[in-house]
C-alpha cells in the first residue's frame, strides 16, 4: 500500500534526521529543511502569544545547509514576500581599540519577515530561499483563513494545556520524540469539532496522533495516518464543556525542529472523499461530498472513517475550461510521485461555516460510468457497461468484490486499467478478466501489484495497482471484469474508491523534470560559466512510443538549453542548462515543454510538471527510493560563482568501426542497429588548477541490458591530457529513433567557503555537456518473403513472384520493389513496384525475352527500399531461384 511505502520512507527518514542535516558532498547548494511557522492568515499579521511574549506573527525562520548570505523568500505567489532580518550586531566595547568583525548570518537557520496580501487565496504555497549559493528546494507554505497560534510550552500535560478557540490554527513542534504537546477548547453539546493535524503534507517529517479526551479523562477518540503522516479526528460533544486535544509523534519516533506541524480545531467543512473521483474535461458534473460538517449534509448510508460516521452532500462542480486543462494537474496540496501522472484540479467547497479542506478531482479519459452500488457484488449481477468508458466505483460493503460485464467482438483489443493508489486512495485493488460463459474461467490471471516505476529512486511512481492490461476478445461474446480489494474486510465506502477504464488503447505520455541532486533535496542553480542538469522522465500510457523532446521557454538571458530528445526505447533523458561566463545573477520561473507525435503524425505539446525531493537518503547509491513531490513552479537562479571547467562533447570528432578500422562519423550521428562509435569529449579549465576529471554519460534506462545504447568511458581526461573519450554500443535490438546522451565529468576542485580565513578544501564539482543527439536508424523495416515462382518462366512469357512484408517498427510508407537477375543472365528482366503504403504485398512481374537462354537463373535478388524517418534509406534483399524454359 502507498501508506505502508510513505511509512517505511519516513521511518527512515526520521530515523536518519541528524545525518541527513549534514551538508552533501560537493559545490554548496542551497538546500532547506523546515520553515517554522509552515503558514501564516492573509492579511495584516496578528499579534500571537508564545512563551509569555506577544509578538507579530509574521516571522518566519529557515533552516537547512548552505544558507549562506540570505536575500530573500521566494512565494509560488506574488502576494507573498519574505524579507531577511539581519541578527543583532554585536556591542561595541569602548575599552577595546579594534571594533569587532561584523558578524555573519550563519549558514544554517535564518528569520524573514513575511507579508500575505489579504486578496491571496487560502491554500499552500511554495516557499524557497534565497541566498549566496542559489535559489533552494521548495517547502509548503499555508495560507489560512483562520487566526493562528504559536505553540506555547509548556504544554506537556493536562494542566499546562493551551487553550484555543474553536476555528484556530497552532503552529507547533515535536521538539524530541518525547514531547507531548496539549491544547483544550470549548465545545456546545452537539457541535462537531474536526481535529486537523497537517505533518507530512507540509513536507515535515512528524507522524503524529490525535487523542481527544474529555475534561475527566475520558478518551473518545484518536487518529494517525490519515493521508500519509497527517491525522484527523473529529468529536461531537456529548456535552458542554472543555475537551482537550493530545498530540504526540507516534510511537514516539523522533522529534525535533523538523517535527513540525498545524493543528486546527474548528466546525468548518472537511471533505474525506468525492464520489465519482473522476469527471469528464470541460464539462460540469454532479459529484458527492463525503465529510464531516457539510453543511445541508445527510447521513452517508452508514459510511464512517476511522468510525467516525460520514455525512453526504451532492453538489455541482464546474472543471476548468481550458482544453489544455485537461492534460494538467492543477492541485496545489502535496502530490506524491504515484500520483502526479494524473490530471486534475483542485476543489474546496465554501459554505457559510467557511472553507473545507482542498481535495483534487481527476480527469476522465472517456465517458464516465458511475457504479449502481446496489448489485454487481456476484456474476450474475455484473453491471453492464461498454467500452469506451472510465466507471467510478467504491467498494460498498465489507468483503464485496465489483463486477462488470462487456460485450467485444473476436480480437478486439481493450486496454484495463485499474486505477486507485494513484487517485490518492490507500489500498490494494486487484483485477482479472473472466469468460462471459464460464466465471469461473480467468482470462487474464490475477493482475495485481505493478512493479514498474518512473525512476528506480528519484521519483518513485510504484503502486499497489495493477498494471493496465492489454485484453485481446478470442471470440465474438461477453466478458466479465472481477475488481477486488485486499483490505475490503476492513475498508469499505467512498475513501475506498477506484476508477476503471475500458477503453482501445490512446497512447499519449506526461512528463516530470527534477533538478538533478537525486539524493538530496535541491533547486536548480548554475554558477556562472557552469551548468544546472534537470532530469526528465517521461511516463509512456497505452504503449506511447514515440520520441519526445524536450525544451525549456522563457530563461533568463545569458541561459541557454538544447533541446533534450528522450527516444522511443527510453525512460528519461537529462536537459542541460548552460550559464555563460558572464550570465547576470538572477532567480526566475522557467517552464519545460515535451512533444512528441501524436496519433495523426502531428506534433503534440504537453507541460513538464516540476518536481523535487522532499527528503533525501544519507547513503548515495543505494536505489533507496526518496520521498519526493511535485512543485508549482521550476525556478532557477544564476549565481557569480565561478564554475572552474566545462565539457564540450566533439560529435565532429566521433569515428566508427567499420570493417576493423576507425572510419570518419560525419555529424550529425546517424547509426545503425548494433553500431558501436566512439566520441571525443574535451575539458575547458576556467581555473589555473586543472584536475583530472572522471567522465560518465547518464544511462537511459535503469538496467543498462534494457537500454537501447550503452556508453562506457574510454580514455579519461588528466591534468596533461583535457581530452577523453566515451564509447557507444548500440543495440541490436535498439528501438530506432533519436536519442539524447548527456555525458557528466566530477573533478575534485579547491574551493573557498570562506574568505577571510581563507579555508581551501577539494570538493567534487560536476559540470555537464550538451546532450550529444545520436541518431538510431533500423536495419530492418521488415521482414521479408518471397513465394516461388509457380512452374517454368516461358521464353517471351511472363511469371510473378508475390513479394511480402511484415512491417517493423511502426513503419508505415510504402516499399520501393526492384528486381535483378544473377550477372551472366540475360533477357530476364522485371518493372519497379510499389508496395502502397499500409498494404504488405505485391506481385512482382518477370519477363523473359524471346531469346534469353533457357535453364536455371540461381540467386536472383529482389530488393525491398524504404525511406525511414522519410530520409534513410534501409533495404531489404531475397533470393529467388526459377527455371527459364522454352
Amino acid at each position: 500500500m502507498r501508506r505502508l511505502v510513505y511509512g517505511l520512507l519516513g521511518l527512515v527518514a526520521c530515523g536518519t534526521a541528524a545525518a541527513q542535516q549534514a551538508p552533501p558532498p560537493g559545490l554548496p547548494t542551497a538546500r532547506i529543511g523546515t520553515v517554522f511557522p509552515a503558514g501564516a492568515k492573509a492579511g495584516p499579521p496578528q499579534k500571537v502569544t508564545a512563551l509569555g511574549v506577544t509578538v507579530a506573527a509574521d516571522e518566519l525562520t529557515v533552516t537547512g545547509t548552505d544558507l549562506d548570505e540570505p536575500e530573500r523568500l521566494y512565494f509560488s505567489h506574488p502576494g507573498i514576500t519574505g524579507t531577511f532580518v539581519p541578527p543583532p550586531e554585536q556591542p561595541i566595547d569602548p575599552k577595546k581599540k579594534d571594533p569587532p568583525p561584523a558578524k555573519k548570518a550563519n549558514a544554517t537557520a535564518h528569520k524573514f519577515k513575511v507579508a500575505v496580501a489579504a486578496d491571496v487565496p487560502p491554500g499552500t504555497y511554495d516557499v524557497r530561499f534565497v541566498g549566496k549559493y542559489g535559489v533552494s528546494n521548495p517547502r509548503a507554505f499555508v495560507v489560512g483563513a483562520l487566526p493562528e497560534l504559536y505553540e506555547r510550552e509548556p504544554n506537556n500535560d493536562v494542566g499546562e494545556a493551551q487553550r484555543v478557540a474553536l476555528g484556530t490554527t497552532i503552529n507547533g513542534v515535536l521538539t524530541a520524540n518525547t514531547d507531548v504537546d496539549y491544547s483544550v477548547f470549548t465545545a456546545k453539546k452537539g457541535q462537531r469539532v474536526v481535529i486537523a493535524c497537517r505533518a507530512s503534507t507540509i513536507d515535515t517529517r512528524a507522524t503524529p496522533m490525535i487523542e481527544v479526551y474529555s475534561a475527566a479523562g475520558t478518551k473518545f477518540t484518536s487518529n494517525r495516518n490519515y493521508k500519509d503522516g497527517d491525522a484527523v479526528a473529529d468529536l461531537i460533544a456529548p456535552e458542554d464543556g472543555d475537551y482537550l486535544v493530545r498530540l504526540a509523534q507516534f510511537a514516539y519516533q523522533g522529534g525535533g525542529a523538523d517535527f513540525v506541524y498545524r493543528l486546527t480545531v474548528g466546525t468548518g467543512p472537511w471533505i474525506d472523499a468525492v464520489f465519482p473521483p473522476v469527471i469528464e474535461p470541460g464539462k460540469p458534473a454532479q459529484v458527492t461530498l463525503y465529510g464531516r460538517n457539510l453543511p445541508g449534509g445527510q447521513p452517508a448510508d452508514g459510511f464512517a472513517v476511522d468510525g467516525r460516521p460520514l455525512e453526504k452532500l451532492t453538489v455541482t462542480v464546474t472543471p476548468p475550461t481550458d482544453p489544455a486543462a485537461a492534460t494538467r494537474l492543477a492541485v496545489r496540496d502535496r502530490i506524491d510521485p504515484a500520483t502526479a501522472l494524473q490530471d486534475g484540479f483542485e476543489y474546496v467547497f465554501t459554505g457559510p461555516t467557511g472553507a473545507s479542506n482542498p481535495v483534487p478531482i481527476y480527469f476522465a479519459r472517456e465517458k464516465v460510468v458511475v457504479k449502481k452500488n446496489a448489485g454487481g457484488s456476484t456474476p450474475s449481477s455484473a453491471e453492464p457497461i461498454t467500452a469506451p468508458c472510465e466507471v467510478a466505483g467504491f467498494i460498498a460493503r465489507r468483503g464485496d468484490s465489483d463486477w462488470y460485464s462487456f460485450d467485444a467482438k473476436k480480437g478486439e483489443a481493450l486496454l484495463i486499467d485499474l486505477a486507485a493508489v494513484r487517485i490518492g486512495v490507500e489500498a490494494d485493488f486487484y483485477l482479472s478478466v473472466r469468460d462471459g460463459k464460464d466465471p469461473k474461467r480467468d482470462l487474464s490471471g490475477e493482475q495485481d501489484d505493478d512493479p514498474d516505476s518512473l525512476h528506480p529512486f528519484g521519483f518513485y511512481t510504484r503502486s499497489t495497482d495493477p498494471a493496465p492490461y492489454k485484453f485481446t476478445a478470442p471470440e465474438d461474446g461477453k466478458y466479465l471484469i472481477l475488481v477486488g480489494c485486499r483490505e475490503a474486510g476492513v475498508l469499505t465506502g467512498p475513501r475506498a474508491t477506484y476508477r476503471l477504464r475500458v477503453a482501445p488503447a490512446r497512447p499519449d505520455f506526461r512528463a516530470v523534470a527534477m533538478p538533478y541532486s537525486r539524493f538530496f533535496q535541491s533547486g536548480p542553480t548554475a554558477w556562472q560559466g557552469g551548468t544546472q542538469a534537470l532530469d526528465v522522465f517521461v511516463h509512456r500510457a497505452d504503449g506511447y512510443s514515440g520520441a519526445v523532446t524536450v525544451t525549456a521557454e522563457g530563461l533568463p538571458a545569458g541561459v541557454t538549453a538544447k533541446p533534450v530528445t528522450i527516444g522511443p526505447g527510453a525512460r528519461w533523458g537529462v536537459l542541460v542548462l548552460q550559464a555563460a561566463a558572464n550570465a547576470a545573477p538572477v532567480v526566475a520561473p522557467i517552464t519545460l515543454k515535451a512533444t512528441g507525435p501524436g496519433p495523426d503524425g502531428k506534433p503534440v505539446t504537453r507541460e513538464v510538471r516540476p518536481a523535487t525531493v522532499t527528503w533525501g537518503t544519507v547513503q548515495q547509491n543505494a536505489n533507496t527510493p526518496v520521498i519526493a513531490r511535485l512543485d508549482q513552479s521550476l525556478v532557477l537562479a544564476v549565481r557569480p560563482e565561478k564554475a572552474q571547467f566545462a565539457l564540450a562533447v566533439d560529435a565532429a570528432g566521433a569515428t566508427i568501426k567499420l570493417n576493423g578500422k576507425d572510419e570518419k562519423l560525419a555529424a550529425p550521428i546517424i547509426v545503425k542497429q548494433g553500431d558501436k562509435f566512439t566520441v571525443p569529449v574535451k575539458v575547458n579549465w576556467a581555473a589555473p588548477e586543472k584536475q583530472p576529471v572522471t567522465l560518465t554519460a547518464e544511462p537511459l534506462a535503469p538496467n543498462p541490458q534494457n537500454a537501447p545504447l550503452t556508453v562506457q568511458a574510454g580514455a579519461q581526461p588528466t591534468k596533461e591530457k583535457p581530452e577523453g573519450t566515451l564509447n557507444f554500443d548500440v543495440k541490436p535490438n535498439a528501438a530506432p529513433g533519436v536519442y539524447a546522451v548527456t555525458v557528466k565529468g566530477v573533478a575534485q576542485v579547491p574551493f573557498v567557503r570562506d574568505t577571510v580565513a581563507k579555508q581551501k578544501a577539494n570538493v567534487p564539482e560536476e559540470e555537464f555537456a550538451d546532450p550529444l543527439l545520436v541518431t538510431v536508424i533500423p536495419t530492418s523495416l521488415a521482414k521479408l518473403t518471397v513465394a516461388n515462382m509457380p512452374g517454368a518462366l516461358k521464353l517471351g512469357a511472363t511469371g510473378e513472384l508475390v513479394v511480402k512484408v511484415e512491417r517493423q517498427f511502426d513503419y508505415a510508407g510504402p516499399y520501393t520493389v526492384k528486381f535483378a537477375a544473377p550477372m551472366g543472365t540475360t533477357g530476364v528482366t522485371a518493372d519497379e513496384v510499389t508496395i502502397p503504403a499500409g498494404q504488405s504485398e505485391v506481385k512482382l512481374v518477370v519477363r523473359a525475352a524471346a531469346d534469353a537462354k533457357p535453364g536455371s537463373v540461381s540467386n536472383a535478388t529482389v530488393t525491398v527500399a524504404a525511406l525511414y524517418d522519410n530520409k534513410h534509406p534501409v533495404t531489404h534483399e531475397a533470393k529467388v531461384t526459377f527455371t527459364v524454359a522454352k
